[in-house]
Parts: structure tokens; sequence; C-alpha cells
């Protein structure tokens, strides 16, 4: 090993010793105890700090490389420190944004979180739409925390393996188009994301008197808990 390498190897113990050193005060000013870091309020820091070290770290270890490649490298990697910073600076909005695309990408799409919950984001109009099913068969539900149970257009409970012969649209109902009589069912099964409601207290509609089908109380109630977070849906089973 000639003295060329030692030297090249003694700066890069002492740059790698520097990024630590600097890197630690920029958490929490040499905390003393664990606890007192702070990696939330100084990440922004701590991502620009780590670019910069590659660029050094990189010239060292690739050779030695011209003053323009030297200069393309910072712009690079100096771009590349400045967007990760303003990305964690506003990762609130950005996780925001990414559920607003998700909305008018897939809406209806049942996410299951990590813990169980089911996720659904408003779509484009607004409004919560809950692809899922009844008795097995593809229903998109829309969220109507006014209305008291479960509602299936006449199209979906046919799909759904309802008869019309026993069908008996008896019970009284006000909705926004005035009075309307619907016909009590039980629907065995309904299926949202990993959530499944089972025995479900439900109505269904005349031909052509309901647009989308209605996810209302009767299934609700079923959930452990459920919140609205803006443009989120979050279901507890």
């Amino acid at each position: 090993m000639n003295g060329r390498e030692i030297a090249r190897i003694l700066v890069l113990a002492v740059i790698i010793g520097a990024c630590v050193a600097v890197g630690l005060y920029a958490v929490a000013n040499w905390p003393s105890q664990p606890e007192d870091f702070d990696f939330d309020d100084t990440g922004p820091r701590l991502v620009a700090l780590s670019a910069l070290a590659i660029v050094f770290l990189a010239s060292l270890v690739f050779g030695q490389p011209k003053v323009r490649e030297i200069l393309k490298a910072t712009v690079f990697w100096g771009g590349l420190g400045i967007v990760l910073v303003a990305g964690y600076a506003h990762r609130d909005e950005l996780v925001q944004g990414g559920y607003r695309v998700l909305g008018a990408l897939a809406p209806g799409l049942a996410v299951t979180q990590n813990d169980g919950s089911v996720l659904i984001v408003r779509d484009q109009t607004g409004h919560f739409v809950l692809d899922g099913t009844a008795n097995g068969a593809k229903v998109s539900f829309l969220l109507d925390t006014g209305a008291s149970a479960v509602v299936l257009t006449h199209e979906d409970a046919i799909a759904a393996g309802f008869k019309d012969r026993d069908l008996s649209f008896t019970v009284p109902v006000s909705t926004a188009n005035g009075r309307a009589l619907v016909a009590p069912a039980k629907i065995d099964e309904i299926r949202i994301g990993d959530a499944t409601f089972r025995d479900i207290r439900a109505f269904i509609a005349r031909d052509g008197a309901l647009e989308n089908s209605l996810f209302g109380m009767t299934a609700l109630d079923r959930l452990q808990r459920w919140h609205i977070e803006g443009d989120k849906l979050v279901m507890v089973p």
C-alpha cells in the first residue's frame, strides 16, 4: 500500500467521522439520552447532509474525477437532496395528494391496511363509493350515513340472487325524491375488501327508482368503528 492510498484512506475516515459527528449534532445537539433524539424535526437536515456525504464519498471511492465531473455530480446529488428535503417537508400534502390521485384513478377501491382496517378514498364527485359484493355479486355501494339500512337497486338485488316473485314492496321510506315503497330483505353476505358483513337487514328498491345501491347504517353498525379523515373513509371490522 503506497502513500497515496494511505492518504486516501485517512481522508475517507476523516470525512466519514465528520459526517457522523455533524449528523449527530443535527439530530439533537449531542443528546445524552436516547429518548432525546428528534428525527422528525431534523429529518430534512439529515437528508441534505447525507446527499452531500454521498458526493464526497463517491469522488473518493471512484477515483479522481475531473472538475466537470465533480460539478455534474454535485448538481445531480444536490438537486436530489433538495427534492428529498422538499418532499420530506411537505410529506403530509403529498400523502393527501396521493389519496386524491387514488380516488380519481380507482374510485371505490378498498385497500386493507397493516392494522386490518379498510381504507377507501373519496372519488372526484366528493362521494365514497365502496366496491364490494352482495351474496357474491359485484355491487358498487354509495356510502349514505343518512340511510337507516343497506338499500339495493333492483338490478343489484337480482344479481345477488333475489327473485321478483319474492319481493313485496310494502315498506314506505322517505327519499330525496319523496316517499317510496321498498321491499324488505336480508343479505346473507356483503364484502368490502377484507371486511365481511353477514345477515344484513336491507331494502330493495323498485326497478329504476334508485341509481346506486346504498351502504347504510345496518352495515356500518357492524363495524367496530369507522370514521372519515378528509378524503379517507376508514373502516375497522
